[in-house]
């Protein structure tokens, strides 16, 4: 048996041992319906490749073999990067990698390599940066063309058959005559790649207003009309949203909350968040948010609940909290795995079509409900023969909720969702789009925070629990002996080397969890975790945290070091703001904590100084970086803050029950670790305790009352004896809107200052500050 038999042999068996998990989506079969061809890729453990296993393109994945055989056989390899859930990547599947004489083409001048971008983010941007150098654009499927040392020598995104015949023709011809040209072209190409993703700028100060002008920059560039940045296509741009959030609430600015609010408004009346099910698609190819790119995405879900977390809190528009929990409800209902954890995505074509799944005809509705029931829905959402997407109506409200209810009357609320439940129940009758099912560390990492951020402010344990469960499926299945992530886990199978953004955004999820449950472990899984990033993605001596693991196979042109955001935060950012987060937890990890503790604070302020430069030369690109130094720089918690590196925990919540717009009641809750104390003046001033005092900041409340706890007496053997505070203390506090704070945004910000003690020593005192 020669080679190819053997390769054949062992690919067909691959094909029967997966026969049911995965389509076969080609339509060369035979009169059994068995696929006429396959390739390497029914080998892989990606939906994606897997959707290519039976192309008549000979196809590998990226590995050495493919980079060996195009070196052995002096051929130029073409490399096509997608997902599984993108539109335009089937149709260019269905027209020319399904197409025999393209296939045929590609065969015999080409080694072809197939990637799915989501298993290899850090190749993904290196080749999209090529992309863009070379065309001016980028967009997938890419379609990339290289030597078999890795470098591009050209690339664009999506070809016509008969275009990517062309130049596929081309490109033989220049390869036979012009290998020169083509060599020139790869090094100039990669060394732009180097220079812009992995270059460092010079050390430099952060500017004082940077902040400033880049909320200035967003202000000035939005569509206030319809939210969002103002022309089309929109995204969601979730690490703005969470920028100008920050800002809001650092400086009660209003402005910077309008800005969040107007996006939230738009996305949440939109055709761009699914009406019936909850949930939002990744973008909207217009300006007003109807039409979307239907396919959701799970990084979508996690950020944008964050954001509607967020400004919930900040604003109290209830709708923000009815958006958040159909989001996150949405994802428990339909994309979580039973096994735990959570599926990367949900395809935006089904029956060969794109969004057909979503719209509705006025006749499907009406069938769907009872007939005052479709009078309900003709009032909230536009509705017409006509319709606004082919023929058919993508459900978007006419305007927001709240103004929807007044109108309507009692029971609007419930008896909507009663509705809502109805179509949900016939759509489930569609044939459904194709759902990826690989969970990826990362994103499942930001889903497990965004739950569990969520679960610590409502209480909601369903949300609380399906966190946990996620977590501990990646601690039993995806990590390694070694401490180190593999990053995809497919059917049980877990494969792929961690990048930096599944340990950044997974330590994030442990300390939220740790927050949230109070169970040590995650947080101690959490410092792990970091520890192995310092010791195999930092740097010490360029003070430099690389996006990639330090071993892959395959060429690589460039280890990233960009800090900058993309579709998900940065995942440089959100290790700058673990590290800070685990100083400030480390007493819970055991002997030698401090000394943990300031090594991460020496990295976190090493990787501050180092990107200063950057995010001075291009802040709108890295505006969580600018999140980062401001935690860095002034501190900032939402509800829950940690003093003495752990040794206490504050957490302030309000009682809604007893509030109204212009007076309300809260309690702080201080738990100290055993041993460790606050000192009380003898005489318990009404000024407040010595090493505990609260007060707040901001113009729109004052404090009306504070009832300190009753002190007792600590004896501290020969030092004598002394009042103090110690083991879990509750101040109930009242406060009273100011007369002239209207129009302000309205949320309150405590300030509470304490100092720990301990017999023999007492730490320096600290100032923190509490969003509620």
């Amino acid at each position: 048996m020669n080679s190819e038999d053997s390769l054949e042999q062992r690919l067909r068996q691959a094909e029967a041992a997966r026969e049911g998990s995965y389509d076969k989506r080609t339509e060369h079969l035979d009169e059994q319906g068995r696929a006429l061809f396959i390739n390497r890729l029914i080998l892989e453990d990606s939906p994606y490749l897997l959707q290519h296993a039976h192309n008549p393109v000979n196809w590998y994945p990226w590995s050495e073999e493919a980079f060996e055989t195009a070196l052995a056989e002096d051929k130029p390899i073409f490399l096509s990067i997608g997902y599984s859930t993108c539109h335009w990547c089937h149709v260019m599947e269905v027209e020319s990698f399904d197409n025999v004489e393209v296939a045929r083409l590609l065969n015999k001048h080409f080694i072809c390599i197939k990637m799915d971008r989501e298993q290899y983010p850090d190749l993904d941007e290196i080749y999209m940066a090529g992309v863009q150098l070379m065309s001016g654009q980028g967009g997938w499927p890419m379609s990339s063309f290289l030597f078999a040392d890795g470098k591009p020598f050209f690339g664009a995104t999506y070809f016509p058959p008969p275009t990517f015949m062309d130049l596929l023709n081309r490109i033989v011809d220049a390869w036979q005559g012009q290998r020169q040209d083509l060599l020139n072209s790869a090094e100039s190409v990669d060394n732009a790649i180097k220079r812009l993703l992995g270059t460092r700028a010079d050390k430099a100060k952060l500017n004082d207003s940077v902040h400033e002008t880049t909320v200035q920059a967003l202000l000035e560039r939005e569509d206030k009309t319809l939210g969002g940045l103002a022309g089309a296509p929109k995204f969601p741009q979730e690490p703005l949203l969470l920028f100008m959030l920050d800002q809001a609430a650092r400086h009660e600015d209003n402005e910077c909350l309008a800005f969040v609010c107007r996006a939230l408004d738009g996305m949440a009346q939109g055709g761009i968040y699914d009406q019936v099910a909850g949930g939002f698609h990744r973008y909207s190819v217009d300006a007003q948010w109807l039409v979307p790119h239907f396919e959701k995405m799970l990084y979508n879900q996690s950020q944008l609940a964050l954001i509607y977390l967020r400004a919930w809190q900040l604003s109290g528009d209830d709708l923000y909290q009815r958006v958040l929990r159909q989001t996150l409800n949405y994802v428990l209902r339909d994309m979580e795995a039973p096994q735990g954890g959570f599926y990367s995505a949900t395809d935006a074509d089904s029956e060969g079509a794109e969004g057909l799944f979503f719209v509705w005809t006025p006749a499907e509705l009406a069938a769907a409900v009872s007939e005052d029931d479709y009078k309900l829905l003709e009032f909230v959402f536009d509705i017409s023969e006509r319709g606004n997407f082919e023929g058919a109506n993508i459900l978007m409200q006419r305007e927001r909720l709240d103004r929807l209810a007044e109108q309507w009357g009692k029971d609007f609320y419930s008896r909507l969702d009663t509705v809502l439940a109805s179509l949900y129940k016939v759509r489930e009758g569609r044939e459904h789009p194709l759902r990826d099912d690989k969970r990826i560390v990362a994103w499942n990492g930001d889903m497990i925070n965004s739950l569990a951020l969520a679960a610590l402010q409502t209480g909601e344990q369903s949300w609380l629990q399906a966190a946990e469960s996620a977590a501990d499926s990646i601690i039993v299945n995806n990590t390694q002996t070694d401490g180190s992530l593999l990053r995809i886990n497919l059917d049980g199978d877990c494969s792929i080397a961690g990048q930096l953004e599944d340990y950044a955004h997974f330590v994030s999820a442990l300390v939220s969890l740790f927050d949230a449950t109070g169970k040590p472990d995650y947080l101690q899984h959490a410092a792990q975790l970091s520890d192995y990033v310092l010791n195999n993605f930092y740097d010490e001596q360029a003070q430099t945290l690389y996006l990639s693991p330090d071993k892959f196979q395959g060429p690589m042109l460039v280890r990233s070091v960009n800090a900058g955001d993309g579709a998900t935060l940065s995942p440089v950012a959100g290790m700058l703001m673990n590290l800070l987060a685990l100083e400030q937890r480390c007493a819970f990890l055991g002997d030698n904590f401090e000394i943990r503790g300031r090594r991460y604070q020496a990295v976190a302020e090493q990787l501050l100084a180092g990107l200063a430069a950057m995010v001075n030369e291009q802040p709108l690109g890295h505006s969580s970086m600018l999140r980062a130094y401001s935690q860095f720089q002034q501190g900032l918690y939402f509800g829950l803050a940690w003093a003495g590196q752990g040794r206490a925990r504050l957490a302030v919540k309000r009682d809604r029950e007893h509030c109204t717009a212009d007076s309300l009641q809260l309690s702080l809750q201080v738990t100290l670790m055993p041993g460790w104390h606050l000192n009380a003046d003898a005489d318990n001033s009404p000024a407040g305790l010595q090493s505990l005092a609260v007060d707040l900041v901001g113009d729109s409340w004052q404090l009306e009352s504070v009832q300190m706890p009753a002190t007792t007496t600590l004896d501290l053997g020969e030092m004598g004896k002394v009042q103090a505070l110690s083991g879990s203390l509750e101040l109930p506090l009242k406060l009273q809107r100011r007369a002239k704070a209207e129009g302000k945004a309205g949320f309150v910000c405590l300030q509470v200052r304490l100092q720990l003690c301990e017999p023999g020593r007492c730490l320096l005192p600290q100032t923190l500050h509490l969003l509620i």
